[in-house]
């Protein structure tokens, strides 16, 4: 154990010593944002023209995740939302929170909603949601509720 930490230190060490090393990680990080909003724009567009329903919200749950050496923890929220077309189907979904507060108002907010699932003609069974719709649903409501606490602390 204590060699893997000094192993690990000297590596975070070693990478940060030299502008071209830190360059090199800055881009990496760069390049798997990218690819991750890229992803996500991905399965929008290509679901445009699928059609949609209405999808239940159900068991709903949060979990915090340690940000690890980095430090920063956020907060997972996951559901699973069950839909027909011409028989029924369960997906699921997950988004991160940056506060313990913004998780809570997305709990209260998704609580007995809908949310829009997009389903490809295929095959019925893969419906997806979009995470801008997600949002959609409950932002509001943390949104009144994070403001009204700060209007009462005034």
């Amino acid at each position: 154990m204590l060699m893997q930490l000094v192993a690990m230190k000297f590596g975070i060490w070693f990478l940060f010593q030299s502008w071209d090393k830190i360059a090199f990680v800055a881009g990496a990080l760069a390049l798997w944002w990218a690819v991750q909003a890229g992803r996500e724009k991905w399965r929008v567009y290509r679901s445009k023209g699928w059609p949609t329903c209405p999808g239940a919200v159900e068991n709903l749950a949060v979990r915090k995740v340690d940000g690890g050496m980095n430090g920063v923890d956020y907060w997972k929220v996951s559901f699973d939302y069950r839909y027909r077309v011409t028989e029924e189907h369960v997906g699921s979904y997950k988004f991160n929170c940056t506060s313990e507060e913004m998780a809570h108002g997305a709990m209260v907010g998704l609580e007995g909603k809908t949310v829009s699932v997009h389903t490809p003609p295929a095959n019925e069974g893969k419906g997806i949601v979009w995470e801008d719709e997600v949002w959609d649903v409950w932002w509001e409501r943390y949104w009144a509720m994070s403001h009204a606490v700060a209007a009462d602390a005034n």
